[in-house]
């Protein structure tokens, strides 16, 4: 006699899947009930290229600058209070367009010194006291910043930190100006780029961007605004360089998109001020 196959009960219970492993519909990946196939998972088309690609509107934005040093650069006369500025780069952003850079990359090079015409870049941060780099926008700095470039003398914390401003233009008993040691050290240090209208805003040499690195990060410039690089050299160039570079990047986007996202990117509720 041949073995028969047994026969299911009928009423046997209907194993659930735990509760993590349903996920909402409509995600990829969900399970759906209903209809032939009870359930199914969904996969996009071309998998996580969907995140990769973008509509040609979006454009890529790139411009590298590079300038070859002057006279000017290892004149002995150049100081904080006289430094050689100039311009390594500007354009105007296109009508109906907004520019969101997310990369700033100033560098310097040098001759390799083996093979001719060969150039290496210098050390990070190298020249660091001897020059600076600035971004703006329509001649505005974006962003809150203070690069104190030109060291400042040690200052007693009490002098700092519970000086107010306002005690500049106060008067003494002889009717003198009584401006704190603190405050003035301060000042002239902040103040010293202000010659050549950089001021706290000069970038030092360092192949970052503003502000911190684990955070994200944009600059934003709007149709027709202006977007300028210029370098601020405030001390001689002790060493020979070959030239000065500065790279910048980012994406063009039409207006009517870059609202849409900034209007999903704000937060639901607007807190009163």
């Amino acid at each position: 006699m041949g073995m028969q196959s047994p026969t299911p009960p009928e009423n046997a219970p209907v194993l659930q899947p735990a509760a993590a492993a349903l996920r909402p519909g409509g995600v990829p990946g969900a399970a759906t009930r209903g209809g032939p196939c009870a359930y199914q998972r969904v996969q996009l088309a071309g998998g996580q290229l969907n995140a990769l690609m973008v509509d040609p509107s979006i454009q890529p934005f790139e411009q590298l600058y590079r300038r070859l040093p002057e006279e000017g650069m290892y004149n002995p006369a150049v100081s904080p209070s006289r430094p050689f500025a100039f311009e390594l780069g500007a354009f105007r952003v296109p009508n109906n367009f907004t520019l969101v850079l997310f990369d700033l990359r100033p560098d310097i090079y040098r001759l390799s010194g083996v093979d001719p015409g060969d150039y290496v870049p210098v050390e990070a941060r190298r020249f660091a006291s001897i020059m600076g780099f600035e971004v703006t926008v329509d001649q505005k700095h974006p962003g809150n910043l203070l690069f104190q470039i030109d060291p400042v003398a040690i200052q007693v914390t009490s002098q700092q930190a519970y000086t107010p401003a306002v005690q500049l233009f106060q008067l003494d008993a002889l009717n003198q100006v009584n401006v704190p040691q603190a405050a003035f050290n301060i000042a002239a240090a902040s103040s010293f780029a202000n010659a050549a209208g950089a001021g706290t805003g000069l970038l030092p040499q360092r192949p970052t961007r503003y502000g911190a690195l684990d955070v994200p990060f944009n600059l934003i410039a709007r149709s027709s605004q202006t977007v300028q690089v210029r370098c601020v050299i405030f001390r001689p160039i002790p060493s020979p360089i070959a030239f000065i570079e500065y790279d910048i990047a980012g994406i063009l986007v039409p207006d009517p998109w870059y609202e849409a996202m900034v209007d999903c990117s704000k937060p639901i509720h607007t807190f009163p001020r």
